[in-house]
């Protein structure tokens, strides 16, 4: 009896349940009949710059095939924004919207980066390339710290548009003792009444620091009157390290303003010549530089010679051999001290000029230490002494008794404002000595004036090739 009692209450249940499902059945296809198209979402989402393809964004077709409906309306793919449209099936329209929007993460490219214990990195550091079609915002993941060794580090590319890349790299932080580089050129010559800039006179760089500090010391400088004076650079990075640069300054009268300037250099004596080239410098009345040796002692008094006769006396190393003064930066300074020592004691004064054999351009010095160039000319200059090359290059040392006809060609061919004439003072340079009135009344007849170098006469530097 009680199982009889159950089936009839359970009889009930099951017709009322069997009556939902049919008009929730009989709903649906009326309402598919009425709406045959059934779409993925009410607004459909195409990437910018993608092909639109509304096949796509169908979920079904009552009684149909997608390939069926049509669509009406005009989608720009190349724009973000909202499009109206609509599904065509048989008879029957469907409105639809579009949303053209960026749906591509940025383009990541990511490097490492080493820097000192101070500097406070960006995001942007340690980016090679970032590309995207909106503006994209560069972030850490999480801040990186100041301790010293490796770290990795997440970086983070967000455009407007809320996509997103990550890419992890390594951060190095090191503890700098290595302090920047100094190097003074152009000419530290200025005339009165000018706006002094002694910044712009320098070359600055540092391992680390892109932004050292440079101080210029002109305390010992009177720019109200003509003359020469000591000035002093100092340069430091964000770690505290420092150089620092002793040279000097002329303070020039404004009548030598847009003066232009001859500077004939003899490297390689003294010799039996340079008696000969001092006499046309005589004749002439002009004024010259040269670059001694400490080679021919029995020429020794040709120095003291040029010397009181007004010239100016540079030193281009005592014993001018590549493989002992390249051998090492000691070999070099205490080359250097030979042929300085000697040349106070021929003159009573101490050089600050220099001339590399072969020039700060040379490469043969990295037959025997590699990068020695890029370390002797910012040492020398550290320790007060400004070294010249040449931007007008005679080619006598090219051989022995090269035709006149073509040192002349050749040391006349400048017309820069400042110009730095290589020539060679040796037994075998007959042909300079020969040659040097022709280049003297070449460059009068062009306006020129003749000077002996000083450190702060303009310094043509050559690329450091080594």
């Amino acid at each position: 009896m009680e199982r009889l009692r159950r089936k009839r209450k359970l009889k009930p249940k099951i017709v009322y349940t069997l009556c939902g499902l049919l008009g929730t059945c009989v709903v649906i296809c009326g309402f598919l009949l009425i709406h045959p198209v059934v779409i993925c979402e009410e607004r459909i989402e195409v990437g910018l710059q993608k092909d639109f393809h509304y096949q796509d964004g169908i979920k079904l077709v009552m009684f149909g095939d997608k390939k069926e409906v049509s669509f009406e309306g005009k989608v720009d793919t190349s724009k973000v924004g909202v499009y109206k449209g609509a599904y065509r099936y048989k008879e029957r329209k469907m409105p639809v919207e579009i949303e053209v929007k960026d749906l591509t993460p940025p383009s990541l490219q990511v490097k490492e980066y080493t820097t000192d214990m101070v500097e406070k990195v960006s995001a942007k550091m340690f980016v090679k390339k970032v590309e995207d079609q909106s503006k994209v915002t560069l972030s850490f993941a999480s801040e990186p710290s100041n301790k010293e060794g490796k770290q990795r580090v997440v970086i983070v590319a967000s455009d407007e548009n809320g996509n997103e890349t990550r890419k992890e790299t390594i951060l190095v932080r090191k503890e700098d003792k290595t302090k920047p580089s100094l190097e003074v050129r152009g000419a530290l010559s200025f005339y009165l009444g000018d706006t002094y800039t002694f910044e712009d006179k320098v070359a600055v760089k540092d391992n680390l620091d892109k932004k050292p500090k440079i101080e210029v010391d002109t305390s010992r400088v009177n720019f109200k009157q003509a003359g020469s004076y000591p000035l002093r650079y100092l340069v430091s990075d964000r770690s505290g390290n420092k150089a620092e640069i002793k040279t000097s300054v002329r303070i020039r009268p404004q009548s030598e303003k847009n003066q232009k300037v001859v500077y004939l250099t003899f490297d390689d004596g003294p010799s039996y010549n340079t008696e000969e080239i001092l006499k046309v410098l005589e004749r002439y009345d002009v004024k010259a530089t040269f670059f001694v040796t400490g080679v021919r002692a029995d020429c020794y008094e040709s120095i003291a010679k040029a010397y009181k006769a007004g010239h100016s006396i540079g030193l281009h190393t005592y014993s001018h051999d590549y493989a002992s003064v390249y051998s090492s930066t000691q070999a070099y300074f205490q080359d250097l001290q030979k042929i300085s020592d000697l040349v106070e004691r021929m003159t009573n004064e101490k050089s600050y000029l220099i001339r590399f054999p072969g020039g700060s351009s040379n490469t043969i010095s990295a037959k025997y230490v590699p990068q020695i160039m890029t370390k002797l000319t910012q040492k020398v200059q550290e320790e007060g002494y400004q070294y010249f090359d040449w931007n007008c290059d005679s080619t006598d040392a090219s051989g022995n008794n090269v035709p006149v006809a073509q040192i002349v060609r050749n040391a006349t061919s400048c017309d820069v404002q400042y110009i730095n004439i290589l020539m060679h003072d040796t037994d075998a340079k007959d042909t300079t000595v020969q040659a040097l009135p022709q280049i003297i009344e070449y460059y009068r007849r062009q306006g020129y004036v003749f000077e002996g170098l000083e450190t702060y006469s303009y310094a043509p530097h050559h690329h450091v090739n080594n």
